[in-house]
């Protein structure tokens, strides 16, 4: 679900009135995923005390990174309780420069924002057309969308049933991944890299297998374990 930035400030500072520590996890949205915005916490307004970041930092290359302030890391370096193996290794660190190199020569962080949007504009479309398809959130390329039973109860659809599309979405050639509470949500969040073309494509595949599951032509209960 996404967050509004009025509730992640002032949890925050609510944090901070008790001296809490404010970690914001940076895995997923940070490297300009968002499009608007480079990092998750500038999007919704608050100052981190530390940034984690891995995965998208390397390209696929192994590397994580903390960032964090002068007495903080101090407070770790005089502490016994952390300690890296492998910090600092060269390779990744020559790994993790190259791939900032190339969002910014690459203009990354511009097509999250455009090809991002324009993927939300079509999810929204689907939503229009297909009675099971729910609610469609993100920022950027960083994506869900929801699927429900009916738009009148809005209950989750069963997961088997999301197993079925996801299958069928695979056979196109499209690969989505599965989350949220009831496990009724696909997530897309797809190489910052990808395409207006790419975008469209996975559109058309998406409406595809929505029509041919309303239709019937998807074997559904195939994927059902209490059959």
């Amino acid at each position: 679900v996404a967050v509004v930035a009025t509730q992640s400030s002032g949890s925050s500072g609510i944090n901070a009135e008790y001296g809490g520590i404010n970690i914001m996890d940076e895995v997923q949205t940070g490297f300009g995923r968002l499009g608007s915005h480079y990092w998750g916490f500038e999007y919704h307004g608050v100052q981190p005390d530390i940034i984690t970041a891995a995965k998208s930092i390397g390209n696929g290359f192994p590397l994580a990174m903390c960032a964090t302030s002068p007495e903080i890391a101090e407070a770790f370096a005089n502490s016994s309780l952390h300690f890296n193996t492998f910090g600092g290794n060269a390779l990744a660190c020559a790994a993790g420069l190259a791939t900032l190199e190339a969002i910014d020569e690459d203009g990354l962080q511009e097509n999250c924002a455009v090809v991002g949007t324009h993927f939300l504009q079509g999810f929204n479309r689907l939503r229009e057309k297909h009675e099971i398809v729910g609610d469609c959130r993100g920022q950027g390329l960083f994506m869900a969308m929801e699927f429900v039973t009916d738009k009148t109860t809005n209950n989750p659809l069963p997961v088997y049933k999301i197993m079925a599309l996801l299958e069928a979405l695979k056979d196109r050639k499209v690969i989505f991944g599965r989350g949220g509470l009831f496990g009724n949500c696909i997530r897309i969040q797809p190489p910052m890299c990808v395409t207006l073309e790419d975008a469209d494509y996975t559109l058309w595949a998406l409406d595809q297998v929505l029509m041919d599951y309303a239709e019937g032509r998807i074997d559904v209960e195939s994927f059902n374990p209490n059959k």
